[in-house]
């Protein structure tokens, strides 16, 4: 019996790199079928040596003569079509992104059975609650907690004018070794614990101890843009007198500098006691007042929730004493490693990415 068929050398390469580069079973056999068929292998021995039929060499080789090598590879059938149209998801993506309350219902947060149950009462098509998951994973949703934002009640305008000159004076002085951008905030750590997620056995609830009375400190802190430094101090209250001590430690730290220091209006900042003394050392430090409910332009507030997630979260210390040393020991440990701090220096990468 003469040849089945007649490879070129281009067609044997090409039926030899699909061979192997095929994950499926038939087309690897199919590959074979046609280069054993360009030698004097029968049909059927080419059959007795792949374990087919006669009829299975045949129908390969048909194919390959009328469709080449595109013919060996299995045509996935296109299977029932999705009732996910175009109009559909434009109407679930509306739909995930109103609260429910202002359509009339009793609830105000969607369930993905709630959310079915309305996709099926405003379009007439069913999905089951982990289809209609899978649907909105696709489309680039995902079930998570939301923040609180004080947008309405801030100045869009002046947000929006303080981050440019924020970003400026950032720029400005970022390697400017007479001046320093110091980024300064107070924040309250208590004794009852703050919470935050941890890992636990499926269906048990951790549960963290609370004192049966609470006891708190006061944290002033300064963190350098530049090099990551941290100067704090801590009081029993937020008040005028407990700020100047802090700016008074901070000047001695950085004795020789200029401070630019980044301040939100707490009342306590604006006293006339400290006043007075800013006036006086007008020459070492300068403050940079932040509009009113703008959180997000002080950076600083991304480390004290930080150190409130990592350092002293689900533990209840048993003297506000321990508290302190815990948080100290949290500050001493990404004191000065701008590298360690990404929690809040990224945040700066990734506005500018968003924007």
């Amino acid at each position: 019996m003469g040849r089945g068929i007649r490879l070129t050398p281009g067609e044997w390469e090409a039926l030899d790199g699909l061979r192997f580069g095929a994950s499926s079973a038939d087309v690897f056999r199919n590959c074979l079928i046609i280069l054993m068929s360009d030698s004097a292998s029968t049909i059927a021995s080419i059959a007795r040596t792949l374990g087919c039929s006669p009829e299975t060499v045949k129908r390969i080789r048909k194919l390959y003569r009328i469709g080449g090598i595109d013919a060996l590879q299995p045509i996935k059938p296109p299977g029932r079509k999705t009732r996910a149209t175009p109009r559909y998801l434009e109407a679930l993506k509306k739909a995930v992104q109103t609260n429910p309350l202002d359509l009339g219902y009793g609830f105000s947060v969607w369930s993905s059975g709630r959310l079915a149950a309305h996709m099926v009462k405003t379009t007439g098509v069913p999905y089951s609650d982990d289809q209609l998951r899978r649907i909105l994973k696709q489309q680039g949703f995902s079930f998570r907690r939301p923040k609180h934002t004080l947008k309405g009640k801030r100045n869009e305008v002046a947000y929006e004018k303080a981050r440019r000159q924020l970003n400026r004076l950032k720029n400005a002085v970022k390697d400017d070794a007479t001046e320093a951008v110091i980024y300064q905030d107070e924040v309250e750590i208590h004794r009852h614990p703050t919470l935050t997620r941890m890992w636990a056995p499926i269906g048990q609830q951790p549960e963290v101890p609370a004192p049966g009375k609470n006891e708190k400190k006061v944290v002033y802190g300064g963190v350098d843009y530049a090099t990551g430094r941290i100067v704090h101090t801590i009081a029993d209250t937020k008040s005028g007198t407990n700020f100047l001590i802090f700016l008074t430690a901070l000047v001695r730290v950085y004795a020789g500098r200029k401070i630019r220091l980044i301040c939100d209006n707490g009342r306590f900042h604006h006293t006339q006691a400290v006043y007075e003394w800013l006036a006086a050392h007008a020459d070492q430090i300068t403050i940079y007042w932040l509009p009113p409910y703008c959180p997000s332009l002080n950076l600083i507030e991304r480390l004290w929730g930080h150190l409130k997630r990592t350092v002293i979260a689900n533990i209840l210390f048993a003297t506000v004493d321990d508290l302190v040393d815990a948080f100290r020991l949290g500050i001493a440990r990404v004191n000065g490693h701008r590298d360690k701090m990404g929690f809040m220096y990224d945040h700066d990468e990734v506005y500018k990415k968003a924007a």
